[in-house]
């Protein structure tokens, strides 16, 4: 399989570049940084894919199609066609939102949004060519239900699973299977510092290589077996994502409220 990752320097991009390094597949790691993204392909998980040409790494601003343009480019040069995105890329910003820096959640929905958008777009083409086309958008337990001091991330995350949902119908005619994942809050980087109330009543349980193993077995599943639309990472996750499914908005509020408020 022929994977391209956004946001592989760190994470769970890196972690889910190196279990596909690790089991023979070639793998195509991008991220805004190339210097953090060099240092990580150091890393003895990618000994062997690096000796055998399976990897390959580059510069990609998800909010910039041209340099979209420059990553598929480079997948092809070097394995011949795409058959997996995963759409990893993402910022988070906390706080209420209005004591925020306005700018930092504006650009948090361009890669968040547009970002997710652009790919989804410009892979369509090469991912129809292969027999298993596949886009895993990483989404969040935050697009069940809004969440409070992560509003504008939560939101952004619902267009994420919307998006996800629209072209999971779409796609399918061109035989490519769009899904997404939904970890709860997952202990890395980005959570590192992070002070919310849902984490402090939650905790911080999953690993990036918990979301990765999630990310690895959806990959290389074959399409027809693929028959849900989102994956839930982690059990406090998947007993909200079924709760939300039963329970009226009034009680999941309530719940959140306690949970977040």
């Amino acid at each position: 399989m022929n994977i391209l990752i956004t946001g592989a320097s760190r994470g769970i991009g890196l972690a889910t570049a190196k279990k596909m390094a690790l089991k023979g597949h070639n793998v195509g790691l991008f991220a805004t940084n190339t210097a953090t993204l060099e240092d990580a392909i150091k890393d003895k998980a990618f000994k062997k894919a690096l000796k055998k040409k399976r990897i390959v790494t580059g510069q990609l601003d998800v909010i910039q199609p041209d340099s979209w343009d420059d990553a598929i480019e480079k997948m092809i040069d070097n394995f011949g066609g795409i058959d997996i995105l995963i759409n990893n890329a993402g910022v988070l910003v906390s706080g209420v939102l209005p004591t925020t820096d306005l700018e930092e959640q504006l650009s948090l929905i361009d890669v968040n949004c547009k970002g997710v958008l652009i790919g989804c777009h410009k892979l369509a083409p090469y991912l129809a060519d292969s027999k298993e086309g596949k886009i895993i958008n990483v989404s969040s337990a935050s697009a069940i239900y809004g969440q409070p001091e992560v509003a504008a991330y939560s939101a952004s995350k619902f267009f994420v699973r919307g998006l996800t949902e629209g072209l999971n119908i779409e796609y399918a005619k061109l035989g490519i299977k769009v899904i997404d994942v939904m970890p709860l809050w997952v202990k890395s980087d980005m959570t590192k510092g992070i002070e919310v109330k849902s984490i402090g009543r939650l905790g911080i349980n999953l690993t990036v290589n918990d979301v990765a193993k999630t990310l690895y077995k959806l990959s290389t599943s074959s399409n027809r077996k693929i028959k849900g639309i989102h994956y839930s990472v982690g059990l406090p996750a998947k007993v909200f994502q079924t709760l939300a499914q039963v329970t009226p908005d009034p009680i999941i509020r309530f719940v959140n409220r306690k949970i977040g408020g």
